[in-house]
């Protein structure tokens, strides 16, 4: 993680040089430049709570940590979880215009701005994270990185991970693709997971996440769809104590800043606060596995039981998945079909 990091020397040093040219400077950066003498706070959102197994908050943390390694005190990040700052879409408006700085999230949100987002959530595109990190690490990030920057003016920090697929969990036993049928499984209320949940027989219903613990336990929902790590960290457990393996969606996580929020730092710590990211990035992509593993572990001695799927079932899904869900993406947004078949051919 060394090459992450620059020494205080090296960073005064360097602001001491910047200082040197100012004159010739637009009035945006001389103001991000009179920022490193003091610290510089920006909000961080997520909607995911304060917990080891929470994706979001275990990303912040190493963010967190990189970014004081590299800078001190001169960038601190305050972190709001839970939805404290409204709902991910509000939030993503939010960031936008510059009144939130931060996000940590999975990728459904921001295609609530920049559509062809969307295509990151198509049920079974992707086969695993790995098969994520192949696809976000090259041109496929690259590309929508600077659609989303060209739309927004908001800048994609970093791709990454959750902890795990996205199964779906039920009050009810649940042994193949049947049991769906009739099933209200809370989705997040976006094109692309509507849409899988459909595919594959569920009855897709929205609910914001801090409300779904009270939507199973009052029956608003049968089920709901997350990654383990979710399901072990708001305890969703107690309600729903049985597993389907669908493994429908791989959703990425990413990290995105505001203009204005870059617009006050100087270079240098512009720098260092990309780095930190993309470390903790990298960091998210290593520990994901062994997260997974670890709240599956702990659910099973909770009482959760899980079920595999059948090839047979699978077949049907991705089938399924194809061509009621990618097909009209693809249509309707005719810029990702190029991109859907570089990561296609990423997976073999």
């Amino acid at each position: 993680m060394s090459k992450f990091i620059l020494s205080r020397r090296t960073f005064f040093k360097n602001a001491a040089l910047s200082a040197g040219v100012i004159g010739g400077l637009g009035t945006l950066q001389a103001g991000a430049l009179a920022q490193s003498s003091k610290s510089i706070r920006l909000r961080v959102s997520s909607d995911q709570p304060t917990d080891e197994n929470s994706p979001h908050y275990h990303f912040f943390q190493r963010f967190a940590e990189n970014l004081k390694k590299s800078v001190g005190d001169a960038i601190v990040l305050d972190y709001f979880p839970n939805g404290q700052l409204g709902k991910g879409t509000d939030v993503i408006q939010q960031v936008k215009v510059g009144s939130i700085d931060v996000m940590i999230s999975g990728t459904a949100y921001l295609a609530s701005v920049i559509p062809e987002v969307g295509m990151l959530d198509l049920g079974y595109l992707f086969s695993s994270y790995d098969h994520v990190k192949k696809s976000l690490s090259g041109e496929v990030g690259d590309a929508l990185g600077k659609l989303v920057y060209d739309r927004t003016g908001i800048s994609v920090l970093c791709w990454s991970c959750h902890f795990g697929a996205r199964n779906i969990y039920a009050r009810k036993t649940l042994t193949s693709l049947n049991d769906l049928k009739g099933m209200k499984i809370r989705v997040l209320p976006l094109p692309a997971y509507i849409q899988t949940i459909e595919a594959i027989g569920g009855t897709p219903t929205p609910v914001p996440l801090n409300e779904l613990y009270t939507a199973l336990q009052t029956g608003v929902v049968d089920g709901c769809e997350l990654d383990v790590g979710m399901i072990l960290s708001m305890k969703l457990y107690e309600m729903a104590k049985n597993n389907l393996m669908t493994e429908h969606i791989f959703p990425p996580l990413y990290a995105i800043s505001s203009k204005r929020a870059l617009s006050r730092m100087t270079p240098e710590q512009q720098k260092a606060f990309r780095e930190a990211a993309l470390e903790a990035a990298e960091y998210q992509y290593v520990q994901a596995s062994k997260k997974e593993q670890v709240a599956t572990d702990e659910l099973t001695k909770l009482g959760v039981k899980f079920s595999p799927m059948s090839k047979e079932d699978r077949a049907f899904a991705v089938k399924s998945c194809e061509e009621q869900v990618w097909a009209p993406f693809i249509k309707k947004y005719p810029m990702t079909g190029d991109l859907i078949a570089k990561i296609n051919k990423l997976s073999a």
